[in-house]
């Protein structure tokens, strides 16, 4: 009878105490993963290039982009290595629609990237340029 005792404690004590405190574990591990990708999605939104960058370019090319809210943006050309070979734009700007001409006459043949940046997120493209 005495090991019966401890074995229901044990059950007793896995149900009303062990239970709950796993259950608030993944409550909290669930309210953590919906703020993550709620943020995910919050930065998709915040701002965008507007239309997909048709390579290769050749001569001047207009960049186009969204701002969901008025920010500071920052608009930089990096090489293959992501080492940042100029700023082409860190201004305000204002929500809406907003573009960049990009003359690609003084950068040599290759791959480059642009690189949209706004309270801290960062929105990268690949651009190849063939003059």
């Amino acid at each position: 009878m005495g090991n019966d005792a401890i074995g229901y404690f044990f059950i007793i004590l896995l149900v009303l105490i062990i239970a709950p405190l796993v259950f608030w574990f993944l409550s909290l591990l669930y309210a953590w993963v919906i703020w993550l990708f709620k943020d995910k999605k919050k930065l998709n939104e915040s701002f965008s290039f507007m239309e997909e960058i048709e390579n290769p370019i050749k001569d001047d090319y207009e960049l186009q982009y969204k701002l969901g809210q008025s920010s500071r943006i920052i608009l930089s050309l990096t090489d293959v290595k992501l080492n940042e070979l100029k700023q082409l734009s860190n201004d305000d700007k204002e929500e809406g629609a907003h573009s960049f001409i990009l003359n690609t006459k003084l950068l040599s043949n290759g791959r480059y990237f642009l690189q949209l940046t706004t309270n801290n997120q960062t929105i990268t493209k690949q651009i190849i340029i063939d003059n």
